[in-house]
């Protein structure tokens, strides 16, 4: 027969080695990302917002950083650089 002690420790153990595999379980659980994927439809929306001057630094970028954006795209913005 089991004394009140090991008991006790056999019921930890189980409730750690429960809480564990739950914590691993969770993990493959996690929300989708929220990043955006390259598909036709994003790329129409993302063309349509573009400024009519496509070489004008956006309202709230740092023109060195869009500078710098705008040569990733050269072929896009040749005649910006």
């Amino acid at each position: 027969m089991l004394s009140y002690t090991n008991a006790a420790i056999a019921l930890v153990v189980i409730v750690g080695i429960a809480m564990l595999g739950s914590a691993v379980l969770n993990l493959n659980m996690q929300a989708p990302s929220s990043a955006l994927e390259n598909t036709p439809a994003n790329y129409q929306q993302f063309a349509a917002a573009e400024l009519p001057d496509k070489c004008a630094v956006p309202p709230g970028q740092d023109p060195v950083k869009w500078k710098e954006h705008l040569g990733h795209h050269p072929d896009q913005y040749a005649e910006c650089l």
